[in-house]
């Protein structure tokens, strides 16, 4: 009996968790039906020149780019912010872990805006993301920017508590009992290891809604984008040499999340015509600390769409 009502209580706890995360971080663009599939995207400014799309990496949604890059860019271009399948308040499709899948719904929201060959921005998780839209579709964009983009094969595995969240059972009671009351503490601890060698913002974690992360379904399908993502990178690594797009790729030398010489000084090779910038001092959020840089490589691919 006692083990019952403290499965309850933890029950109990963890809806109030999920309750108090979206009231704090409600949806704050459109939901919009993309083949059958809720797509939350936000759309943002005017101006000249190819719109914008930011794909966000992983264990974040839409609000960390928005924070990032999304304010500072629509005030002089139109951007398009989404939340990744799964993420946010993105509905999850079968297979929602394929690279392929998401490039094809962000694919499918953007063009459903009526937004034309954009520039496509992806950051970490994101970039491999942009990637595969890039290999799909690279005759509907202007250009590629990817900002400590995850692009080859790498050594290791994935956390224990993502290859937990996806056990039979085991995974299901960890997601619902276990993350959402204990894992926000050690989120915010671990924000130093992405802003490093940069201090997070003081406000980050509310204001990028990070809370969001830890309802069960959206861990679950973060877990599972995280686990499959080596097996995906191997089998798209193979085209980069296909992608004719101008490519811009920025990454901090202090990278220790998604280190440069095995992701970005090899993608620069691989992609015809790449230009890669190093940014000394700057870790893997470099998106929040080295905005000036990206947004000037962000104009310069917009100068070569032609007008």
């Amino acid at each position: 009996m006692r083990f019952i009502l403290n499965l309850g209580a933890a029950a109990l706890l963890t809806s109030c968790a999920t309750v108090y995360a979206e009231k704090r971080a409600p949806p704050i663009g459109t939901l919009v039906d993309v083949g059958g599939e809720r797509v939350h995207i936000v759309d943002l400014g005017v101006g000249e020149g190819p719109p914008v799309v930011l794909i966000h990496g992983a264990s974040v949604n839409l609000l960390d780019m928005k924070l990032a890059l999304g304010d500072r860019l629509a005030k002089s271009r139109r951007v398009i912010l989404l939340d990744r399948p799964g993420r946010g308040y993105s509905s999850r499709p079968k297979q929602g872990w394929r690279l392929n899948v998401q490039a094809k719904l962000i694919h499918d929201a953007v063009a459903s805006q009526g937004a034309e060959r954009p520039i496509v921005v992806g950051q970490s998780f994101g970039g491999a993301v942009a990637l595969a839209y890039a290999l799909q579709y690279q005759g509907d964009m202007s250009g590629l920017v990817l900002l400590a983009p995850v692009s080859h094969e790498w050594q290791g595995g994935v956390a224990w508590y993502n290859e937990v969240a996806g056990w039979p059972v085991v995974g299901f009671l960890f997601r619902r009992l276990i993350i959402p009351v204990y894992a926000p503490g050690a989120a915010r601890r671990g924000l130093s290891r992405s802003f490093g060698p940069d201090d997070a913002p003081e406000t980050y974690f509310g204001d990028a809604g990070l809370a969001l992360l830890f309802r069960p379904h959206d861990f679950g399908a973060n877990a599972s984008d995280l686990r499959h993502l080596k097996a995906e990178i191997v089998a798209q690594s193979k085209r980069y040499g296909e992608i004719r797009l101008p490519t811009a790729i920025i990454a901090g030398e202090e990278d220790r999340t998604v280190l440069p010489d095995n992701h970005a000084r090899r993608l620069a090779r691989d992609i015809p015509g790449a230009t890669l910038e190093m940014i000394p001092d700057a870790g893997h959020a470099l998106h929040h600390s080295e905005q000036a840089s990206i947004i000037a490589a962000i104009d310069r691919i917009a100068a070569q769409t032609p007008q």
